[in-house]
This record gives C-alpha cells, structure tokens and sequence, in this order.
C-alpha cells in the first residue's frame, strides 16, 4: 500500500472512531434525556463505595476489597465483551435500527473486520470512562484514611489504569471465543479447553500466580506489560480471525422450515406459539446464536466460583454451594432477556394482528424455553462440584427458579423492550439495583454463614424464593399491558 493509501485509511479510521463515539453519546444523552445518562456513573460510584465502606467495616482486608474489585471488572469486561455478538449482527444487516454507522459497511466499501475491532475500541473505552472509573472512584474514602497503601492522587488513578486493563482482558478473552464460534470450531471444544485450562490452574499451583495477574497494580511493573500486550495480542489476533459472512445467508434460506419445526414442538399449543417460535428463531440467526445465553451464565457461574475461592482462602469458610449459586444464576435472567429482545422491536409486530401484551407473553415462554437450561447447567456442575447437600441444593433449586423468575419479572417492568439501553438510564437503574438486592442479600449472607443450612432457614428461604417467583410472574404479567398503554399513548420512553 502506498504512504498515500496508508494516509487516507488512517484517516478513514479515525473518522469512523470519532463517528461512533458521538453516536453513542448522543444515543445515550437523547434516549434518557441528559442528566438521567449523567448520573448513571454516579450511581455506580455510590453502589461501589456503599460497597467498599461496608465490607471494611466488616472487617475486610484492604487487600481483598482491591481485589474484588479487580475480579468484578474482569467479570463485567467478560460480559461486556459479548457486545461483540450485537456487532456482529449489525455487521450482517440483522440489527442495525441503533447503530447507524455499523450498518454502513453493507453499503459502503468499508472492512467490516476493521468496523468491529473500532466497535469494540470504542466499547472498552465508553465502560472505562462510565462503569471501570466510577469503581475506582470507590477506594477515594480508604485511600484518603490510609486505609489503603496508596495515596489519592496517585493511587486511584493507578487502580483505574489496573481495573482497565483487567476489563479489556476479560474484553479480549470473550471476543476471542466469538472469533473461534465463526470459524466453525464447535461448542464443545471450546467448554473441554476451558476446562481443562481451569483444571491445569487450580492443580499445577499456578492459581496465586493468576491471582497477581488479576490485580495488575499488585504485581511487578513486567507482569503489567505482559498483560497488556497479551491483551492486545489477543484482540488483534481475534479480530483478524473472526469471519464476519459466519454463514448467515445459509441460514436464511432454510429460515422458513426451521420456524415451522420451532413452532409445532412448543409444549403449549397457545396462540402466541408463532410469536415465541420468532423469538427463538431470532436468537438462533443471530452470532453466537442459542449460546449466547449460556456464555453468559458461565461467565456469571466462573465469576461466583472465583469470589467463592477468595472467601475460602480468607476466612476459611465453605459457603453453601446451592443457596450461593442458586441465587446468584438467576441474575442472568438479564442478560438472557436482553438477547431474545437484541434483534427485536415492538414496532416491528404493527403489520400483525397481535397485541403487544401477547408479544410480552411471548418473550416470557421463550425465555423459560431458552433460560431455564441455561442456567441449570452450570447450577448442576456448582452442587456436583462442590458436593452440596441435599436440602442445599434443593434449596438452591428453588432459589434458582424463583429468583430467576422474579429478575426477569422485574427487568421487564421496568425496561420494557429495551433491557440494556434503559438500564443506563440512572433512575431506572437505582430501582433495578434495588430491587434486586432485597431477595439477593439475605441469600448471599445465608449463604456464607450458614455452609450447612438447617431445616428452618432452607424453609424460609424456599417460601421467599417461591414468593420472589409468584412476584415476578406478576410484574411479567402486569408489564406487558402497561407498555402496551404507553406505546399506544406515545410515552414509553418517559
């Protein structure tokens, strides 16, 4: 390529970057009407600092709480790094109603590699900025006490830079896995590597030494370095990977008879069958297609059983497997109806004669369909691995499906159709943080105080985990109705 081609593709790149960049300000700052975006990180500062004084009141080591928050910004980068799946998508023409730009490579001469690696750019540094800043922010009050070994002004902006780092690995891991699933390389392959470099870890005694990579401000300034080269490695090498045709035409074409087979083996022989056939049929087009939502469970389950791993070596305690993980599965009711309404939009159902309530009813059945699965799996392998008792995972079970039900009921309720734009708005944020943690807490303390539940507390947290359940069956039910009189009135995004 000459110097002049190399010119004018750099500065088609930064072009496309800055692009981007403004179109997710201004889709953020116009769907939530400014401030409601503005204090989005605000209130993760809060939630995260609320946190952090609690747990050192507790009596938690400084150390620990750095590295907590090092594990939760691998864990969210992971999550995050599944954004790769929408883009994608977006990139093969099947979403593309909210990024304009993305959707430009099906008519313009631009490299839809080079799209997604600037997608992905422009991701890492929108949740540093938004999410990975505002948790560093929450070590200000320690630090400033000299609760922590570092000064304001200096530390915190090194734990950023760390919490970063941490994040786009998790980024680059999880894009890496995408990469691999377009070129063909099976499932199974994928979960048996996994699994056998879990093993290598915990067996080989390398597991402090992944600690201290985890906390990159902990280690050597040369362990840094390698992780950020690694990461970049990673990432580069991904992207160059990834195919971005991943077969979508193929499955067009036979789209048809798969939505008759989906559709005449539901259970329920409703009238909202074709309506769930859709959803599901929607999920399976997509990248990733049906794993999406169990890549997401098995990041929230390896998430779990890292903080399970941190309490043991620091209290000595044995957490009860099935309450823990029970509980704590269920919040990828989530992400798991953020999938099935990804490729979605009600505006797409006005040619039909449906009503948006029997959509909503859809969404739930094919949720129940596609989450319940999901989220046993990696349950199963927590009680087996763990060898929970049989009255904890019992137990667990029930939290499990109960909670499960009562997220999904309450994420419906509150963000409608559109799960992950509107859980940035901060209002809408606030009330879905807590009404998670008023079921979820009690668990999580149960849990790891109680490592063999007796028979009164495994029956107070089964009735409230079938209360939860009937509760969020309610708000699922009550959902539906309500934005079908807000659409009709035009004010669904108030």
């Amino acid at each position: 390529m000459s110097a002049m081609g190399q010119t004018t593709g750099g500065a088609t790149t930064r072009r496309l970057f800055a692009a981007l960049v403004r179109e997710e300000w201004r889709l953020h700052v116009r769907l939530f009407g400014g401030w409601r975006f503005a204090g989005f990180p605000v209130v993760i500062a809060a939630l995260a600092t609320g946190g952090v004084l609690a747990l050192e009141t507790t009596g938690t080591a400084s150390g620990t709480i750095i590295t907590g928050l090092h594990v939760l910004a691998l864990g969210f980068g992971l999550y995050s790094g599944t954004a790769a799946f929408a883009g994608s998508s977006m990139l093969e023409n099947v979403f593309g109603r909210l990024s304009l730009v993305l959707s430009t490579a099906g008519t313009l001469p631009l490299s839809r590699r080079r799209l997604l690696g600037l997608f992905l750019l422009k991701d890492l540094l929108f949740y540093a900025l938004v999410v990975v800043l505002p948790m560093a922010l929450a070590a200000v009050p320690l630090a400033a006490t000299g609760t922590l070994p570092f000064p304001v002004l200096t530390g915190v902006p090194l734990l950023w830079l760390s919490l970063t780092l941490v994040f786009a690995a998790g980024m680059a891991v999880t894009v890496a896995l995408i990469a691999a699933r377009s070129r063909n390389v099976p499932v199974w392959v994928i979960g048996l590597t996994g699994v056998i470099l879990a093993i290598g870890v915990w067996t080989t005694g390398l597991l402090e030494p992944a600690r201290g990579v985890v906390v990159p401000m902990s280690g050597s300034l040369s362990t840094a370095v390698v992780l950020a080269l690694g990461t970049g490695v990673i990432s580069i090498g991904a992207i160059c990977a990834f195919n971005p045709t991943d077969g979508r035409p193929t499955q067009r074409v036979v789209a048809g008879d798969r939505f008759g087979r989906i559709r005449d083996r539901l259970p329920t022989g409703s009238r909202t069958d074709a309506l769930v056939a859709k959803s599901l049929l929607d999920l399976t087009r997509s990248a990733g297609g049906v794993w999406k939502p169990f890549v997401s469970a098995g990041i929230l389950f390896a998430l779990v059983v890292g903080l399970v791993g941190v309490v043991e070596s620091i209290t000595g305690i044995e957490p009860a497997p099935g309450i823990l993980f029970g509980g704590v599965l269920g919040l990828s009711a989530f992400t798991t109806y953020n999938w099935l309404t990804q490729f979605d939009s009600l505006e797409a159902y006005r040619i039909y004669p449906v009503s948006i309530t029997d959509v909503f009813r859809a969404k739930r059945l094919a949720f129940v369909l596609v989450g319940a699965p999901a989220v046993a799996v990696p349950y199963l392998a927590a009680v087996l691995w763990y060898e929970a008792t049989l009255l904890d995972a019992l137990v667990g079970a029930i939290l499990l499906g109960g909670y499960g039900l009562y997220y999904y009921g309450l994420t419906v309720a509150i963000a409608g159709f559109d799960p992950n734009e509107f859980l940035f708005d901060s209002v809408r944020f606030t009330g879905f943080t807590v009404g998670i943690a008023i079921p979820l807490v009690p668990a999580l303390v149960a849990g790891f105080v109680t490592p063999a539940p007796t028979p009164e507390i495994a029956a107070a947290l089964a009735v409230g985990g079938l209360g939860v359940g009937a509760l969020g069956y309610a708000l699922s039910s009550w959902a539906g109705p309500r934005w079908e009189r807000q659409y009709r009135a035009g004010t669904a995004s108030d």
